[in-house]
């Protein structure tokens, strides 16, 4: 059987190594930085020319298709996140890393349909990382297979999170509570790491290096291809809300390499609310 969206995953893969030949420059040379919501939300011209790059090239090919980029939202457009074929963009994830030269950051591609994710396709360039992922034909790491580690016992696992582009002490104090919660209690992980990109923490996970992954406050095109690589890859992804049925609007997320760890992370987590996408 033939994966049903070959073609749009085929140029998917085209798009991130062009892509690719755009990041690479810029990531070792002076950059001009702005800011959007925040002092720390950072934008780069990188970001902006990668998207128009992604976006003109898939308008071209597939005129009808949904489009929703980070920057074509962050600028005032609209999340139009429905039904039909949509494509979900992060052109830069991990932004403050790439302005930084730290070198965990990553051009994001994942595509839906009946808002399931069908496919994604995760490029680091500077790692030379690409992670893929289609929906039933599992996932790859630079085209051999991956899988998560099947931990199970908090205990034994490595746990990654960020820390949201909030600053506000309600958002620092949360985060800091359950970095607490997991390392400061009886049965705490064997630890606890930050690499500044939602999509390569989920993708570590995936490959079985990682073995959870929580955070509140990315968006969904900081989800949705990596959604797909993990669950191809035998993860599960799950809202924080014990209950909550996982939403990629909602803006939170665990991912973990197994159903018991995500539900020993719910129960050791707080969330914050934000608005939905």
């Amino acid at each position: 059987m033939t994966f049903p969206y070959q073609e749009e995953y085929l140029l998917a893969m085209e798009l991130v190594k062009e892509a690719a030949n755009i990041f690479i420059p810029a990531f070792n040379s002076p950059k001009n930085i702005k800011s959007k919501s925040s002092p720390t939300d950072l934008v780069t011209e990188t970001d902006q020319a990668i998207e128009e790059l992604i976006k003109t090239r898939i308008k071209a090919r597939y005129p009808d298709h949904v489009f929703i980029g980070e920057e074509t939202v962050s600028d005032g457009g609209k999340c139009n996140y429905g039904n039909g074929p949509t494509w979900i963009i992060d052109p830069v994830d991990g932004t403050t890393n790439f302005v930084h030269r730290f070198p965990h950051t990553c051009i994001v591609i994942g595509f839906t349909v009946n808002r399931v994710p069908q496919f994604g396709v995760i490029y680091n360039p500077i790692l030379n990382q690409l992670y893929t992922g289609r929906e039933g034909y599992g996932a790859q790491l630079n085209g051999s297979p991956i899988r998560v580690s099947g931990e199970a016992q908090l205990s034994s696992a490595l746990i990654t999170t960020g820390m949201s582009l909030r600053r506000d002490m309600e958002a620092l104090s949360t985060r800091c509570g359950d970095i607490t919660g997991i390392l400061g209690e009886p049965g705490s992980c064997h630890g606890i790491r930050m690499i500044g990109s939602s999509a390569l923490a989920i993708c570590t996970v995936a490959e079985g290096c990682a073995d959870a992954y929580f955070e509140c406050g990315m968006h969904l095109w900081d989800m949705a291809a990596a959604h797909v690589i993990l669950t191809e890859a035998g993860g599960c992804v799950v809202s924080p809300v014990q209950g909550e049925s996982f939403d990629l609007l909602k803006r939170r997320i665990i991912a973990a390499a197994s159903p018991e760890l995500a539900l020993a992370l719910q129960k050791k987590i707080k969330y914050i609310d934000y608005p939905s996408d």
